[in-house]
């Protein structure tokens, strides 16, 4: 086990290089020595100055703030098309084209904030954060505000809302393929 001030040298550097180190894999890290290392963490955070947000971190708080699903945002800020997206995980993930329907509904739920973003594999995060130009953490990391009237409110708020695929649901065990293990149980996350 790291010791605790190696960690929480570890984890100053890290944010004065400008990243953003998760405080809670460190204290993960630290085992018992977690909430002795918590209180460093906390101390060195309230001494720090606070990072100036970049252009995209505005974006996506602020997508967050109105109840916009991030995702959405973050690809209509790039000029992207779901289509484009869904193109793009095709192929960064080696699926098969004939099953691009499949992922297209799932992307669809992903980005509507209707899946659950833990049980998505860490390989779609990758690719999503490869097409969107965009850290894969922050993906991960976003949260939208479940909404079953999305695409109506979509609509209504000016957003160009591509027509919905239908819903995919969750397929049995003996039905499950690639593509459901990737976007619903996380194969290798």
């Amino acid at each position: 086990m790291p010791e605790l001030f190696e960690l929480f040298d570890e984890y100053a550097a890290a944010y004065a290089r400008g990243e953003r180190p998760r405080a809670r894999e460190y204290l993960a890290r630290a085992g018992p020595q977690a909430d002795e290392l918590a209180g460093l963490i906390d101390e060195f955070l309230q001494r720090s100055p606070a990072a100036e947000p970049d252009e995209e971190t505005m974006t996506i708080v602020g997508a967050l703030v109105e109840g916009h699903p991030p995702l959405l945002e973050l690809r209509v800020q790039r000029g992207l098309r779901r289509a484009q997206v869904v193109d793009a995980l095709v192929r960064l993930l080696g699926l098969d084209v004939k099953k691009e329907a499949k992922v297209a509904g799932y992307y669809h739920q992903l980005e509507g904030g209707l899946l659950e973003p833990r049980g998505v594999d860490r390989r779609v995060w990758d690719a999503l954060a490869e097409t969107l130009k965009t850290r894969v953490d922050d993906l991960v990391a976003w949260r939208p505000r479940r909404a079953e009237t999305a695409p109506a409110y979509l609509r209504a708020a000016g957003v160009a809302a591509e027509m919905a695929p239908p819903p995919v649901s969750a397929a049995s065990k003996d039905e499950r393929d690639e593509i459901d293990d990737l976007f619903l149980f996380g194969a290798n996350k």
